[in-house]
């Protein structure tokens, strides 16, 4: 029951307990009868249960009064069979193999690179918006002025608009805003792999497993494990308990897929301006909001409101 609907449900009981208990009270009816009764009860009604979720489903606060949950992995493509899906693992991702042909380079300071000639069959490094040309390669932004949610889009078994991207706001309120929102992340390898954990609302960290919130004082592709690491097993308990890992996947400028293992880079479903858009960064020393042309594939996750 809301504040108001409160203030009214009171008032009127307040009312009925100033009115004589032998008082007679008449209902008039719509055919013209009148029905005299002795006294009237008032029921206040039930509050809405909250929605409760699946165990090991975490439950994120994107808004003063939004709750969301997280999908199991990072969105992909198959051109081969048109199709949409969820990444095995939540550290799983495409990388370097989101392009083919050319050349791997791997420098220690900003990850692996790779000089590509073409998209491959699989990718998860999406031009902003693309939800309807997932396969776009184009290197001008004025390719992607108009953003289509890629969860408009059946994914897996999952019908389309069960999905749906993170406004720039929302993200922002995740990451800084929430209570205890400095807590509720930090940098960790996950498994061997690089990136950001994101902790649900009510966290209680599994026995066994020790969490460390916050980041690296220095930015680069050995500082995540430096800060904490995690094997596999250990990531299942954290999983487990609601926990959320979005792995520094790198981004793609064409053909071109760059800084795998050092930068995770996930969009939001809010423009800057006609040519740029708000994306999630974090590097190994910081997570923050930041902006840059649409013409670039970040990686996607998505959430579903509660």
């Amino acid at each position: 029951m809301n504040y108001n609907m409160k203030k009214l449900f009171m008032a009127v009981i307040a009312l009925m307990m100033t009115i004589s208990a032998s008082a007679q009270f008449y209902i008039y009816c719509s055919d013209g009868n009148v029905i005299k009764v002795d006294s009237i009860s008032m029921v206040a009604p039930e509050e809405p249960e909250e929605p409760t979720p699946p165990a090991g489903i975490g439950v994120f606060s994107v808004s003063a009064d939004k709750r969301v949950t997280f999908s199991p992995g990072n969105l992909q493509y198959t051109r081969s069979t048109n199709t949409w899906s969820f990444a095995e693992n939540q550290y799983d991702y495409i990388g370097t193999d989101n392009v083919t042909g050319g050349s791997v380079t791997s420098d220690p300071s900003n990850g692996d690179n790779k000089y590509g000639t073409a998209l491959a069959d699989k990718v998860d490094l999406f031009g902003w918006g693309t939800g309807n040309n997932p396969t776009n390669s184009s290197t001008d932004y004025n390719d992607y002025q108009t953003f289509v949610d890629w969860g408009t889009n059946q994914i897996g078994s999952d019908a389309p608009n069960t999905w749906r991207t993170l406004t720039y706001f929302e993200w922002s309120h995740l990451l800084n805003t929430r209570t205890n929102a400095s807590s509720l992340k930090g940098v960790a390898q996950v498994n061997g792999v690089n990136g950001l954990i994101l902790l649900p609302d009510n966290w209680t960290c599994p026995a066994g497993v020790t969490f460390k919130s916050g980041f690296h004082s220095n930015d680069g592709v050995n500082y995540y494990a430096a800060y904490q690491t995690f094997t596999a097993a250990e990531w299942s308990k954290l999983e487990s308990a609601g926990a959320v890992f979005l792995p520094a996947a790198g981004d793609r400028y064409g053909s071109n897929v760059n800084f795998v293992q050092s930068n995770g880079y996930y969009w939001s479903a809010t423009e800057d301006d006609s040519g740029s858009a708000y994306y999630l960064l974090f590097y190994s020393d910081e997570a923050r909001m930041d902006y840059d042309v649409r013409n670039y594939g970040l990686s996607v996750r998505l959430a579903k409101d509660l």
